[in-house]
């Protein structure tokens, strides 16, 4: 698994209750209105892929338990909640593997799996973002801060950059996309992710979000002035 660049999504669709296949990985959150690259190459994944293309393409990721390891081959626990995407593009590569890029639509909740496919299926509750804002010009200030410290932080790591372009925050028509984007792009642990995978609260999400971006500045120039000083810190 890689990361690349966003694509911006189809519409989400409407339905609310579906089966989708599941693709579970054990240091994977994906989010909607963000892209996520995948090479297929176990048996059960590159039938789930060819299956999809048959049908709207949809795949639904989520994440391992801890302890996966013991049954991978198996049925591992998986989290509760996901996100569905839709593969964007795709080319299949010798011995039947693919090459996929998969664009970030909805969260969802698991609410039972069912058997018959080589790969992992399930039902699952397409689930709606609450207390979500338009963006609109520069109204409101949540959008302002984050942009703001988010374009601080990526002053500060090697290919910042790059990580702004991909970003595109500017574009961003929603707050719930806005902190997805960021959120996705950001460094944090994979049990931070899902927490905010998790978290239906758009609002909840900004406000957690910006704290971390916040706590994160302030590290790196506690960091900066320690070396301006002298201090080797890591070896206290």
């Amino acid at each position: 698994v890689f990361l690349g660049i966003f694509m911006e999504s189809n519409k989400s669709p409407i339905k609310k209750n579906i089966i989708i296949p599941l693709f579970p990985l054990p240091t994977t959150v994906f989010y909607p209105n963000t892209s996520l690259p995948l090479h297929i190459f176990e048996p059960r994944y590159r039938n789930m892929v060819t299956d999809a293309l048959k049908g709207d393409g949809e795949i639904g990721m989520i994440l391992l338990k801890s302890g996966w390891e013991n049954d991978y081959q198996g049925t591992p626990e998986i989290m509760t909640i996901g996100c569905m995407g839709r593969i964007e593009r795709h080319s299949q590569l010798p011995e039947g593997k693919y090459n996929i890029l998969l664009s970030g639509l909805r969260r969802f909740r698991i609410l039972n799996e069912i058997e018959g496919k080589l790969y992992r299926q399930a039902r699952v509750e397409l689930l709606d973002e609450i207390n979500d804002q338009d963006l609109i010009a520069d109204t409101l200030s949540i959008k302002q801060r984050l942009i703001k410290n988010m374009g601080q932080y990526l002053k500060n790591i090697h290919n910042g950059e790059e990580v702004e372009q991909s970003l595109d925050l500017d574009s961003c028509a929603k707050l719930a996309e806005l902190v997805d984007r960021i959120v996705y792009h950001f460094d944090l642990p994979t049990s931070k992710m899902q927490e905010f995978l998790e978290e239906q609260d758009v609002q909840k999400r900004a406000v957690s979000l910006h704290s971390l971006i916040k706590l994160k500045n302030q590290l790196i120039q506690i960091s900066k002035n320690m070396k301006d000083k002298g201090i080797d810190f890591s070896m206290n």
